[in-house]
C-alpha cells in the first residue's frame, strides 16, 4: 500500500468539531495539510491567507462559502478568487479548478481551519440556481463567493464540486461534496 505523508486517522482538533475550528498559534505545526476523516466528512487542515479581510469584494471568510487554493505546497487557502490559483476572474477562468473545499464557519486572517472537503448534504453558498442532480461548480465573479449549477447530462467545464441534492434557500444550496484533496 503506497505510503501517504498527509492521511491521518487522529488529529487535534481543539473545539472537539472541525466545522467550528479558527485558531491560531498552530498547536500542531506538523498537522499543516493532513487530510483527515471524521463522521463520515473528510477534512484537510490548512491556513487562511492573511489578507482574507473584510476589506476585499469578498469580504471576511463566512461559512459556506468555497475555499480557494492559494498556495499548495504551504496548504495556504483564500475566499477571493482574485488570489487562487489560476489567476484573476474571467469567463471560464482557471481559478475555477483549485477549489480546495469549503469553510465551514467565519474565519481570522492567518488562522488555521479545517475546510471541509467530501461529505453528504452540505450546505454551499448558492446563486440560487440549480436541481436535484445538476453538478456544482464555482461560479464566476468578481465579488461573490458561490456555486451554481450546470444541468445533469451537461459537460461541466470547470471541476465539479459535488451533485446538487435540493433547491436553494437564502442563498445556500446542499450539496453532496466530492472535492479532490491535494494530499
Amino acid at each position: 500500500m503506497p505510503y501517504n505523508k498527509n492521511r491521518d486517522g487522529t488529529v487535534y482538533i481543539p473545539t472537539g468539531n472541525p466545522d467550528t475550528v479558527n485558531y491560531n498559534p498552530n498547536y500542531a505545526p506538523g498537522e499543516l495539510g493532513v487530510y483527515y476523516d471524521y463522521v463520515q466528512r473528510s477534512y484537510q487542515i490548512v491556513q487562511l491567507d492573511s489578507g482574507a479581510t473584510s476589506a476585499t469584494p469578498f469580504g471576511a471568510v463566512a461559512a459556506n462559502q468555497i475555499a480557494f487554493w492559494k498556495d499548495k505546497t504551504n496548504y495556504i487557502v483564500t475566499n477571493d478568487n482574485r488570489f487562487a490559483l489560476g489567476g484573476a476572474p474571467a469567463a471560464n477562468s482557471a481559478y475555477r479548478n483549485f477549489v480546495a473545499g469549503v469553510f465551514r464557519n467565519a474565519g481570522t486572517p492567518g488562522n488555521t481551519m479545517h475546510i471541509l472537503q467530501r461529505g453528504n448534504a452540505i450546505n454551499v453558498a448558492s446563486d440560487g440556481n440549480g436541481a436535484i442532480g445538476d453538478s456544482a461548480v464555482v461560479l464566476v465573479s468578481a465579488s461573490a463567493n458561490q456555486v451554481t449549477n450546470v444541468a445533469a447530462g451537461t459537460a461541466p467545464g470547470p471541476v465539479p464540486l459535488g451533485q446538487i441534492r435540493g433547491a436553494a434557500v437564502s442563498n445556500v444550496i446542499t450539496v453532496d461534496l466530492a472535492i479532490p484533496s491535494i494530499n
